[in-house]
C-alpha cells in the first residue's frame, strides 16, 4: 500500500471477529448510525455476503440495496466505488453487501491462485472517496478470510466485538493471525479495542473472567473497552424487523431525548426506563469511545508533528 493510500484511510474502522455471531453487524451498524446522527459524515461498507446491515437500516426491505453488486464490480474491474444507498440516514451513506460478494470472493481466489495481489483492492478503491467522509465503518464476515483480508488491509482501526463464551473468545486468536497477515500490506492497522457483546448486566463474574480471557487472546495488543453491549434480544430483534437502529427505537418512546444530543455533548442521555433505551445507551458509550480514541490519536500526531 502506498503512503498516500494509507494516509487517506486513517479514519476507517473495521468491526471484526474470527467467529460468527459475535456482534460484528450490530455494533458496526449502530456505531455508524450514531456517528452520523452526531454530525460525523459516515460511510458504512457491508462486506458480508449475508447483507444483514440492510435489515438493520431498512434498505433491504424497500429494495434499495444491490446485494453487493457495485462492490463486486468496482473491485473486480477497477471502476469507481460510490454509495449504493445515499443518505440512508442523514449523514450516512451505504455500500451494501449481499450474495454478489460470493462472486467477489471467487475473483479474489482466482487472483490468489495466479499469484496476483488482491489484498489492497479495497484500500485502493476506497482511498479516492475517503476524504468525503469523517468516518468509514466496515462490517466484515467472520468466516470469509479473503473478504476479511480486504477489510484489514484497508483499515486503520479494528474493533473486536465478542461474546463472553470461550468459543467467541477463541475467534480472537483467529483474528489475531489475520491481522498479522494483513500487516504485510497495511502496517498501520491497529486494534482499537474489544467490546463484550450480548452480556447479561448481572453476570459480573462472567464479565470479569471474559475480560481476562480476551486480554490473553489478544496478547495485550488492545484494551477491553468500557462499553459493554448488554443482552437485549427483544429490543434488538424488534429493531431489526422494523429496519430501525436501536437508538431510533428508543427515541420513539414518548419524551425520550435524541441520542445525538448526548453524543455531541459527550455524555449519556436523559432516558426513560426500557430495554431499547438501555441497549441504545450501551451503543452510545461504544460510539463515544471509538470516536474519542480516533480524535486522541490525531491530536497527539498533530502535537508531535
Amino acid at each position: 500500500m502506498t503512503d498516500s493510500v494509507a494516509t487517506a484511510l486513517t479514519r476507517v474502522v473495521t468491526f471484526a471477529n474470527g467467529k460468527g455471531g459475535a456482534g460484528n453487524t450490530s455494533t458496526a451498524v449502530n456505531v455508524a448510525g450514531l456517528a452520523a446522527a452526531g454530525g460525523w459524515r459516515t460511510l458504512l461498507i457491508d462486506l458480508d455476503p449475508q447483507g444483514n446491515a440492510g435489515h438493520d437500516l431498512g434498505y433491504y426491505w424497500d429494495g434499495r440495496g444491490d446485494s453487493g453488486q457495485l462492490l463486486c464490480n468496482a473491485l473486480g474491474t477497477g471502476s469507481a466505488l460510490t454509495p449504493v444507498v445515499a443518505d440512508v440516514r442523514p449523514g450516512l451513506d451505504v455500500i451494501s453487501g449481499g450474495d454478489a460478494l460470493d462472486d467477489l470472493e471467487s475473483i479474489i481466489t482466482g487472483r490468489a491462485q495466479r499469484s496476483r495481489p488482491f489484498r489492497s483492492m479495497l484500500a485502493e478503491a476506497l482511498a479516492p472517496i475517503a476524504s468525503d467522509y469523517d468516518l468509514i465503518v466496515l462490517d466484515t464476515p467472520p468466516t470469509r478470510q479473503n473478504l476479511l483480508q480486504l477489510a484489514l488491509c484497508a483499515t486503520r482501526w479494528i474493533v473486536v466485538p465478542t461474546r463472553a463464551d470461550r468459543a467467541s473468545i477463541e475467534g480472537l486468536r483467529v483474528l489475531s493471525h489475520q491481522i498479522e497477515t494483513a500487516r504485510d500490506v497495511n502496517p498501520a492497522v491497529e486494534l482499537l479495542g474489544a467490546v463484550l457483546f450480548d452480556v447479561s448486566t448481572s453476570a459480573k463474574v462472567v464479565r470479569r473472567n471474559a475480560a481476562a480471557d480476551i486480554e490473553s487472546a489478544l496478547n495485550g495488543a488492545a484494551p477491553l473497552l468500557k462499553a459493554v453491549i448488554r443482552h437485549g434480544e427483544s429490543a434488538a430483534v424488534n429493531a431489526r424487523e422494523r429496519g430501525v437502529l436501536v437508538h431510533e427505537q428508543a427515541e420513539q418512546a414518548e419524551h425520550a431525548e435524541p441520542f445525538w444530543k448526548a453524543l455531541r455533548a459527550g455524555r449519556t442521555p436523559d432516558r426513560i426506563p426500557g430495554s431499547a433505551s438501555a441497549l441504545a445507551e450501551d451503543y452510545l458509550v461504544l460510539c463515544q469511545e471509538v470516536l474519542q480514541r480516533i480524535q486522541s490519536v490525531e491530536q497527539t500526531a498533530e502535537v508531535t508533528a
